[in-house]
């Protein structure tokens, strides 16, 4: 039975402009929990956002894996950090000074914080959607727990950022985690969000065939490769797709909140959810296996 689920956010559980949960996905949530499911989003984004984007429902973020696993909330409790290395990020910051469309953004204490980058420039841009309003010549001294590239252009640019990052500082990973914007998430090397559905995992006293995860974009491959039990909606990226092993509908159907209500149902009669039995769950969509060869 399913005693956890993990699910990404943006493109995912989440697919409205205003990044705002439906009304019947905040539901099938409270189903989840009503069977004795717990639920926590598995996202890049900051424990501060979630409430926002859970309609004011604070209970039903109230378990979350944030900033990719850097920092892990149980009830509301902050139980798990995992700061970035304040020289690896200086490294980025100089490596950043010699790319004129690309810059470092920080936060700390809830602020975002352009890096080396003239704040004219970072307000000006179209694409400041994530309203950084001030900005430094280097990195602050303190502990950070959530670091970003933001590149001016296209998403194909800021894919050849972060390999070029990648190649440079290989102590730190580049995932590219919104397919489409040019935005880049920066975490220690080797670590994603299994990492904190791990850490919940153990809190939790469960086993990892009790952990169901959802995703769709690049930073979701460390916990879907990670659990058996993992789900790519239709709208995923191609290597989500491959590496998941089921499938639903897109996100702006509510798949993901369908699929809630069938674990919810499926675990309160003891059972594993239909999708899972025989791969024809909400939405189902035919798939190649994880190792080669078409399903019947």
């Amino acid at each position: 039975m399913i005693r956890l689920v993990l699910s990404d956010l943006d493109a995912t559980l989440i697919w409205r402009d205003d990044h705002v949960i439906t009304p019947f996905a905040l539901e099938a949530i409270r189903a989840l929990r009503a069977a004795g499911v717990h639920f926590a989003p598995c996202t890049g984004r900051i424990y501060r956002d979630l409430p926002h984007m859970f309609a004011g429902d604070e209970q039903a973020c109230s378990t979350a894996v944030t900033s990719n696993g850097q920092l892990v909330y149980l009830d509301g409790e902050l139980v798990e950090r995992v700061a970035i290395d304040h020289g690896e990020l200086v490294g980025v910051a100089g490596e950043l000074s010699g790319i004129a469309d690309a810059y470092l953004v920080v936060e700390y204490g809830g602020e975002k914080v352009a890096v080396g980058a003239e704040l004219s420039f970072v307000v000006a841009h179209p694409d400041n959607f994530w309203r950084v309003e001030t900005a430094v010549p280097e990195v602050p001294e303190e502990p950070c727990y959530k670091a970003n590239v933001r590149v001016v252009g296209s998403f194909e640019r800021c894919q050849e950022v972060a390999a070029l990052l990648a190649a440079r500082r290989p102590a730190l990973d580049f995932v590219c985690p919104m397919p489409g914007t040019p935005h880049i998430d920066i975490t220690p090397h080797g670590f994603g969000k299994d990492h904190g559905g791990d850490f919940l995992m153990e809190r939790l006293g469960l086993a990892p065939e009790e952990v169901c995860c959802f995703g769709d974009a690049e930073n979701d491959l460390a916990v879907l490769r990670h659990y058996e039990n993992s789900v790519a909606v239709a709208n995923a990226v191609p290597a989500v797709r491959e590496c998941a092993r089921y499938h639903i509908g897109p996100a702006d159907r509510d798949s993901v909140a369908r699929a809630f209500l069938d674990i919810a149902e499926a675990t309160a009669a003891g059972r594993l959810p239909s999708f899972m039995c025989d791969n024809r769950g909400p939405n189902y969509v035919p798939r190649s296996t994880r190792h080669g060869g078409d399903e019947a």
